[in-house]
């Protein structure tokens, strides 16, 4: 061999031996140098659950994982969100037990050593998927007491549905109960409401609403009510209200227009503004009307309030 064929050799062998000395340091700095441990959330998404299964128990949002590997990877870890598929396309009837290793976790933490994972096993409970039609059971009920409404021509439509659910549970549905709670402050029209069925949890209604029409046919009545004004302080005695007493024009069921009970539930009070004594002001009027009673145009919307003057020790009240 010739020297200078010797010698135009020796630079890239020695660039190549350059080349693996400084992999090899990258190497020991990424993968051996500084190896720490972190403790990480993880997000789990399911898929591949079989079409003629509903799961019923054992699914979990995330997991807790602790990682041990080199500082740099780590830390690049920990500054992203990490979202983590979980198949399930292998799950049976009954229940499932599904380890949550290194593999099933997914390639993402391959590079680093899984320390620990709580859970460390999902167990799963599935059941066959189950349809079925039922009716609906209309009930109505109203906020007043029995009989003060009258109600006719309830109509639900459509009047049955499609139950969609774990086998275990629509096996024990026989109908869907749907409360109609009545409008009492409605007379002589014809109501119409849209209301969503009441399931229970996994079983999902199609569809998941019906519509609801009926018609109260008892009337209403207008009644008129004198009230004595209440003053809404602990410090009551230290006010006096000018008028005491209103009379105002309230509409009430026709079964209830002579209730002397339900009608006392009529209050009417007012608050105190800020006064010095003997100093009076205007205060608005609050009313409080039980369930039904509607409250016609009242002939005073304020009245004046007085903080009495005390009187002179000695002096009787």
């Amino acid at each position: 061999m010739k020297s200078s064929d010797f010698s135009s050799k020796a630079p890239h062998l020695f660039s190549l031996l350059l080349s693996v000395c400084i992999a090899v340091g990258m190497w020991y700095v990424v993968s051996v140098r500084d190896r720490l441990e972190a403790q990480l959330d993880v997000s789990l998404d399911y898929y591949g659950i079989p079409g003629d299964l509903v799961i019923t128990d054992g699914l979990v949002n995330k997991v807790v994982i602790r990682l041990r590997g080199p500082e740099t990877l780590l830390r690049s870890m920990t500054q992203r969100k990490l979202i983590q598929a979980v198949n399930l396309s292998h799950i049976k009837k009954g229940t499932t037990s599904v380890p949550l290793t290194g593999e099933a976790l997914g390639p993402a933490l391959r590079a680093f050593e899984l320390v620990d994972v709580q859970p460390p096993r999902l167990v799963i409970k599935a059941d066959t998927l189950l349809e079925r039609t039922v009716p609906v059971r209309a009930k109505v009920e109203s906020p007043l007491r029995t009989g003060a409404l009258a109600v006719e021509n309830v109509s639900v439509t459509p009047d049955t549905v499609l139950l969609r659910g774990p086998e275990s549970a629509i096996a024990e549905i026989s109908s869907i109960p749907l409360t109609i709670m009545l409008d009492p402050k409605s007379a002589g029209t014809i109501m119409n409401q849209t209301i969503p069925l009441d399931t229970p949890s996994l079983v999902t209604p199609i569809p998941a609403s019906v519509k609801v029409q009926y018609t109260i046919t008892s009337g209403r009545t207008v009644v008129s009510r004198r009230c004595k004004i209440e003053i809404s302080t602990e410090e009551r005695r230290l006010y006096a209200v000018t008028p005491e007493e209103i009379t105002v024009l309230v509409e009430v069921p026709d079964a209830l227009a002579t209730n002397a009970r339900y009608l006392g539930q009529l209050e009417i009070s007012i608050v105190p503004p800020p006064l010095q004594p003997g100093e009076s002001r205007n205060a608005p009027l609050r009313f409080r009307l039980p369930e039904g009673m509607t409250l016609l145009n009242p002939t005073l919307k304020e009245v004046k309030v007085t903080q009495k003057t005390p009187l002179p020790q000695g002096k009787a009240d």
